[in-house]
């Protein structure tokens, strides 16, 4: 959500959200965005796993990432089962 030109999360840590658009980070970018949403790697990551529409997790982390053009985006560290995705803010949705 954008307030007075300020990002701010819609989302709070420990909430359960749904998957609406089942993708998530992959690449290079997602190894650094990992970096920031499981700083001690407690968790198994997945960075070219996908997702199911409609699946329920947990959300353990949250960032503000800002791409080489400039964009700014929210990811989120979404935990399923044991397994830990980063999934962008514009594809959850509310449990």
């Amino acid at each position: 959500m954008r307030l007075f030109g300020i990002h701010i999360p819609l989302y709070r840590k420990g909430m359960t959200v749904l998957v609406a658009v089942p993708t998530c980070a992959r690449g290079q970018a997602a190894e650094l965005i990992f970096e920031y949403l499981d700083p001690k790697d407690q968790y198994k990551t997945n960075m070219y796993g996908s997702l199911k529409k409609g699946a329920r997790g947990k959300i353990v982390s949250l960032m503000k990432y800002r791409d080489e053009a400039g964009h700014v985006s929210i990811y989120y560290g979404v935990l399923m089962k044991d397994m830990l995705f980063a999934i962008e803010e514009s594809r959850l949705a509310r449990a």
